[in-house]
C-alpha cells in the first residue's frame, strides 16, 4: 500500500528550521531549568531524610502523616526473596522471580536485570539484577544507556508531530546500522534504498530514524514527548528509582544521534523501559508500575490510540521479520507461543562500568484468548564470553509466565 506521506512529497523540518533558532535554545534552557529545579528539590529532601529530619519528598510526607509506609530504598529491594516479599507486601511473583534466578545461574549471568510487569494493572511481577558479585535486584532501578531503545521516543514524536504512519516511506543511503554525516541527506542517488517506518523500527535502522529526527521533528518535539513519556523524572513513587534522561544535542549531527539513540548520554532503567510500552497495550495510556499492594495505579495519555496501534504494528514486525525474528522464529508451532501476540524493541551499544555490550530487549506479551498481557525490559551486559542475550532470555521468560497461565486456566476448579 503507498504511503500517505512518501518522502519525494512530505514537507522538509529543513525549512521551518531557522525560524525555530531562536527559540530553540531559550526553550531549551527553560526545560533544563524546569527539570533541574525537581532534581535538587528531590535531593534536599532525600539528604533531609538520611539524616532523620524530614521525609524524602512531599508525598512521603503525606504518607508519614497518615501512618503508612514511606517508599522503599534501593537497599531494601537488592534481594527479593519470600520474607521479602512478605514482609513488603510486594506485587512480585515468586515463582516468576524464582525461574528468573535460575535461567541467569543456569546461562552464567555476567551482568543485567529485568523487569517484568503487569500490561493492565501496573503490578511489578519480577524485578531482578544479577552482577558478578551475585544477586542485586535494585539494578533494575538504574537509568543505563538507551542505545535504539529510544527509537519507541522518536517513533512516537514521528507519529504524533509529523503525521508519519507506519507505512511512511523514507529512502536512505549506506549501511542502516551506522550514523556518518553524508548519510544525513536528501539527495537521491543510485545506491538509495527506501523503507516504511514499520521496517526502519524493525531493523533498528539509524540513518532513517537519524534523518527523522534533523529534517522532520527537531530538537523539541522529541523532547516533550519523552517527557510526555516519563524522562527526567522517577517512573514510581512506592520505591527509590533514578530517572531516565536524554541526550542535549549541539547541532544538527547530535540531533540525528539522539533520535536514533546512537549516544552514550540518554539513560534507561529496565523498569521504566517496560514502562513506555504499556501504552501499546492500553490504547495510548500509560500505567505508573507498584510494587507495594496498597499503592494505587494511576493512568495517563501518553499519545493518540491511533499511535498505539501504529506502534504495536511495529513492535510486532521486529519479532516477525526484523532484529530479533531468529530468537522467535517458530512461535507459531509452540504450543504457548502460538497462542501470543509478541512484539518488541532491541538495542546493543558499547559502554563501561562494567565495560562490555549492553544488549536490550524491550517488548511485550498478550495472550489472544484472555487479553492478559505483560511487559518487559530486559538489559544484558555481555562480556567477551556471554552465554545469552536479551532477547533470547525474555522469550523464555515470556513462555515460562503464560505456560503457568495457561496451565491454571485449564485447571478445574476444586467443588464443594
Amino acid at each position: 500500500m503507498e504511503s500517505q506521506f512518501p518522502f519525494d512529497s512530505y514537507p522538509l523540518r529543513k525549512k521551518k528550521k531557522r525560524r525555530f533558532l531562536r527559540l530553540r535554545y531559550p526553550l531549551l534552557f527553560a526545560l533544563l531549568l524546569i527539570a533541574a529545579h525537581f532534581f535538587i528539590s528531590g535531593r534536599e529532601g532525600g539528604e533531609a531524610a538520611l539524616k532523620g529530619d524530614v521525609p524524602r519528598d512531599g508525598h512521603r510526607l503525606a504518607k508519614a502523616l497518615k501512618g503508612q509506609a514511606t517508599p522503599l530504598t534501593k537497599k531494601d529491594l537488592a534481594f527479593i526473596d519470600e520474607e521479602t516479599i512478605k514482609k513488603n507486601n510486594l506485587t512480585i511473583d515468586w515463582d516468576l522471580q524464582q525461574f528468573i534466578a535460575q535461567t541467569a545461574s543456569k546461562y552464567k549471568l555476567y551482568y543485567g536485570s529485568i523487569v517484568i510487569m503487569d500490561a493492565h494493572t501496573g503490578d511489578v511481577l519480577a524485578l531482578y539484577g544479577q552482577t558478578r558479585s551475585g544477586q542485586d535486584c535494585s539494578l533494575s532501578l538504574n537509568a543505563e544507556l538507551a542505545a535504539s531503545v529510544f527509537k519507541l521516543v522518536t517513533a512516537t514524536a514521528a507519529i504524533e508531530q509529523a503525521g508519519f504512519t507506519s507505512q511512511t516511506k523514507i529512502f536512505y543511503t549506506g549501511s542502516p546500522y551506522t550514523l556518518y554525516k553524508r548519510q544525513l541527506t536528501n539527495k537521491r542517488d543510485r545506491w538509495c534504498a527506501d523503507v516504511t517506518l514499520a521496517d526502519a523500527f524493525a531493523r533498528s535502522n539509524n540513518v532513517v530514524f537519524g534523518k527523522i529526527g534533523t529534517f522532520y521533528l527537531g530538537q523539541m518535539p522529541i523532547y516533550l514527548t519523552a517527557q510526555k513519556m516519563g524522562f527526567w523524572k522517577p517512573p514510581m513513587t512506592d520505591c527509590e528509582i533514578t530517572p531516565s534522561t536524554s541526550f542535549l544535542p549541539k547541532d544538527d549531527y547530535n540531533l540525528a544521534e539522539l533520535a536514533c539513540g546512537f549516544n552514550k548520554q540518554t539513560r534507561m532503567s529496565p523498569l521504566h523501559a517496560a514502562q513506555i510500552v504499556t501504552p501499546v497495550l492500553n490504547g495510548g495510556y500509560m500505567l505508573t508500575p507498584r510494587i507495594v499492594r496498597t499503592e494505587g495505579v494511576q493512568k495517563r495519555a501518553v499519545m493518540k490510540k491511533e499511535t498505539a496501534q501504529d506502534l504495536t504494528l511495529m513492535m510486532e514486525r521486529t519479532v516477525k521479520a526484523g532484529t530479533v525474528y531468529r530468537t522467535f522464529r517458530g512461535s507459531s508451532s509452540d504450543r504457548v507461543l502460538k497462542h501470543l501476540d509478541m512484539g518488541g524493541k532491541t538495542g546493543s551499544i558499547d559502554g563501561d562500568d562494567p565495560k562490555g555490550r549492553r544488549n536490550w530487549f524491550v517488548g511485550f506479551a498478550r495472550d489472544q484468548n484472555t487479553g492478559k498481557a505483560i511487559t518487559i525490559g530486559c538489559l544484558l551486559i555481555l562480556d567477551d564470553h556471554f552465554w545469552i542475550q536479551a532477547d533470547m532470555f525474555s522469550r523464555l521468560v515470556i513462555r515460562h509466565y503464560f505456560s503457568n497461565a495457561m496451565d491454571l486456566a485449564q485447571t478445574p476448579h476444586a467443588k464443594g
